[in-house]
C-alpha cells in the first residue's frame, strides 16, 4: 500500500490511508504515510488511538471515489461490503504450493476460482464472490 500511495502522489492524487489494529502498540507506518503526504486516520479496536472500531468505521468519516484494501480475509470481506465503490483487494493467503497446483488458495470468482497464488494476489472488488 505504501508504493501505491507513493504513485498516487506522483500523480497529484493525495490518498486517505485507515490503519486498523487491535491497539494503539501495535500501530505501525502511520509516520511514513504521513511523511509522503497521505492523509492518515488510525483505528483501533480498544479506542486508544484513533477511531474506536475497525477500518470499516472510519469509511464513514472520507469521501472516496476507490480503494485500495490488504489485511485478513474477514477484514476484506467486511471492507468489501461497507465500501459504497470499486476498488481492489490484495489478499493474504495460506498457499500450500505456492503456484497454483493445489487450489489451496482460491477464491470464488464472476470468471470461475482464481488462485490468489498465481491469479492474484489482488482481485477486483467487482469480480469477487463471498
Amino acid at each position: 500500500m505504501y508504493l501505491t500511495a507513493r504513485r498516487l502522489i506522483a500523480r497529484g492524487v493525495t490518498p486517505t490511508v485507515i490503519l486498523g489494529f487491535n491497539t494503539a502498540d501495535e500501530v505501525f507506518y502511520k509516520d511514513e504515510f504521513e511523511a509522503l503526504g497521505c492523509t492518515v486516520l488510525v483505528t483501533t479496536v480498544d479506542g486508544d488511538l484513533g477511531i474506536k472500531g475497525f477500518v470499516t468505521d472510519a469509511l464513514g468519516h472520507i469521501d472516496y471515489t476507490y480503494f485500495y484494501t490488504c489485511g485478513p480475509e474477514p477484514m476484506l470481506r467486511a471492507v468489501y461490503n461497507a465500501a459504497s465503490t470499486s476498488g481492489q483487494l490484495s489478499f493474504e493467503e495460506r498457499m500450500g504450493c505456492g503456484f497454483g497446483a493445489c487450489m489451496g488458495c482460491s477464491c470464488k470468482t464472476k470468471y470461475g476460482n482464481k488462485r490468489i497464488c498465481r491469479d492474484g494476489p489482488v482481485l477486483e472488488k467487482e469480480e469477487i464472490i463471498w
